[in-house]
């Protein structure tokens, strides 16, 4: 993204300056343009990845807590039962 900027400030820089040194700057104003694509597509392609990741801890909590609850439903049903017995 950082590139994307400079490339803008490149280019808008050669704009007011002129013609002549827009024909120089313009080289050095694309491969800014560049690197700020490039870096937009890999940041684009970690947040995926790391939004990925996310998903899946979230989906493992979820299921443990599941688990977590039904264990503690059997416990009080026994501990109901065990009661009842008792009687």
């Amino acid at each position: 993204m950082r590139g994307f900027f400079i490339g803008l400030a490149v280019g808008a820089g050669a704009a007011l300056t002129g013609q002549s040194y827009w024909r120089v700057a313009r080289p050095a104003a694309k491969k800014a343009i560049r690197a700020g694509i490039e870096g937009y597509i890999v940041a684009r392609r970690n947040l995926a990845r790391m939004a990925e990741e996310v998903e899946d801890l979230v989906a493992e909590v979820s299921h443990e807590m599941a688990e977590a609850a039904a264990e503690a439903d059997q416990a009080v049903v026994r501990t109901s039962a065990a009661a009842a017995e008792e009687k």
